[in-house]
């Protein structure tokens, strides 16, 4: 990628240069961009971070002036401010919207504002005054550790001043492939419990940038070994070292790393293929955040209730509603997270439901009603429910475990995920009767007792068992004499 060719597409930058040379003040283009540039990403760059040498506000007040564009503060004591600049697309495209974050030095010079900033790898600069010459400023190294995608601190004052730097770490190594240093692995783990002090909102951004990633196993295990994952999740803590029956071959907390694994092999090798899976999956339930992130979250608390629910009994291990105590703590690990309510109750769900297509999948042909009361309770997390329990039983593979019994399962439950959305796509069936009728017919007044005729109507409809209002008033009555 032509660094050159890379730095003219920015808006503005000659002006930026030249109202810098004009104010005699030395404005540098810094981080993320360079990286990138220096990485080969092959990306449209919308998003760019500037460091400026002093009068910060009065130079972007000109630069504003100028191009009309809208300014915003982010962080006045330290001198931060984000101006956004639209742009018309090319040929009447899209219109695209760049967002330029200037902060004023955070030290008495240039080398010592880049001492302060979190990596090496985002310390690459260029001083914007001597335009149109470009040369790449590298006080530290960081062009060998983009070469050899390796993650280093430049000092342990960056963790202890912003400890979300630690979690950042993961999300570099999670989208760019990147390895961590020793030193800064040591570090990590120093320091990873004053992650405990940052905010729900900062972690969640942060984990869910890594559960993006097709193979955020690998992140999420690192996370695991340096007890990252324990700060931000206090919860899996309890998890660890729980030992579990014949069935299994690996403590809780090791199976639920598996079961992320295996989900994300079973994505990569088989649900990518199927359209319908995929648009499932990549719903959005908040902004930017989609359905396939929050089941890897489930993978890995699927069962978090475990250890509150391990009994011996009869020289076997039972985790008796254990299923139950885990939606009871996801509502904690939720709200310690900010998750959204559409994000809490899937994750609820899932926990809560994820033993149920086992039941389903240990008959040798489940039945209609039975295949409608599973997609009736778990409504439209039950593929998703599937999915994970398809992880778990892979995850599974104690001396018990028969592979041949595990495999006609998978099969039973794909075919029940195919049927479900083949069902989708057929027209609804008409309403036979409404509440209001239902109470004027039978002299009832609003009670729970309504839904509950109008759920077995429609059951009983879907069914093909009832098709007429008429019997729909026969089921009804029938339900009201019982």
């Amino acid at each position: 990628m032509n660094l050159r060719r890379e730095i003219e597409k920015i808006p503005n930058i000659y002006l930026i240069s030249s109202l810098a040379k004009e104010k005699g003040i030395k404005v540098y283009l810094i981080g993320g961009f360079l990286r990138d540039i220096f990485l080969q990403e092959k990306k449209e760059f919308l998003d760019f971070d500037f460091t400026v040498e002093k009068d910060t506000l009065g130079f972007l007040k000109s630069l504003v002036k100028i191009t009309k564009a809208k300014m915003i503060t982010l962080d006045e004591e330290r001198k931060s401010w984000r101006v956004v600049i639209k742009k018309e697309g090319e040929t009447g495209g899209k219109e695209k919207v760049y967002t330029f974050d200037f902060t004023e030095f955070r030290g008495k010079d240039l080398k010592e504002d880049i001492f302060k900033r979190d990596f090496t790898v985002n310390t690459l600069c260029v001083e914007l005054n001597r335009l149109p010459k470009i040369e790449v400023i590298d006080y530290f190294g960081a062009r060998e550790d983009i070469r050899r995608r390796r993650l280093r601190v430049l000092n342990e004052e960056v963790l202890i001043a912003d400890p979300l730097r630690i979690l950042r770490a993961f999300t570099f190594l999670a989208k760019y492939g990147f390895r961590l240093q020793r030193e800064t692995e040591n570090l990590i783990k120093k320091y990873c419990q004053l992650l405990k002090g940052v905010s729900g909102e900062r972690i969640n951004e942060e984990l869910f940038k890594i559960l993006a990633t097709p193979t955020s196993y690998k992140v999420i295990r690192k996370m695991s070994e340096l007890f990252v994952i324990d700060a931000i999740i206090p919860h899996i803590s309890s998890m660890r070292d729980v030992s579990q029956g014949a069935y299994h071959h690996l403590d809780v907390w090791q199976h639920s790393l598996e079961t992320l694994l295996r989900f994300e092999i079973i994505y990569k090798r088989r649900l990518v293929e199927n359209k319908d899976i995929v648009d499932y999956l990549n719903e959005e339930l908040a902004k930017n955040r989609r359905r396939i992130q929050i089941l890897k979250l489930a993978c890995l608390l699927h069962d978090v209730g475990k250890p509150f629910a391990k009994r011996e009994k009869e020289k076997k291990t039972i985790f008796y509603q254990h299923e139950k105590i885990g939606r009871d703590l996801s509502e904690e690990i939720s709200s310690r997270l900010k998750l959204s309510f559409r994000e809490r109750e899937v994750l609820k769900q899932l926990i809560f439901w994820h033993l149920r297509p086992g039941y389903l999948a240990d008959m040798d042909k489940p039945s209609p009603r039975a295949i409608y009361r599973f997609f009736r309770d778990t409504g439209p997390e039950g593929v998703g429910v599937i999915l994970l329990s398809l992880a778990d039983w892979r995850a599974t593979r104690g001396p018990l475990t028969d592979e041949k019994k595990r495999k006609r399962q998978e099969r039973r439950m794909f075919k029940l995920i195919e049927q479900h959305f083949a069902e989708k796509k057929k027209k609804p069936l008409p309403r036979l009767v409404d509440g209001y009728g239902i109470m004027k017919r039978f002299n009832l007044h609003p009670s729970p007792l309504i839904g509950k005729i109008l759920s077995k109507i429609k059951e009983e409809q879907t069914l093909g068992k009832i098709s007429t209002p008429e019997e729909a008033y026969q089921l009804a009555e029938k339900i009201i004499a019982s």
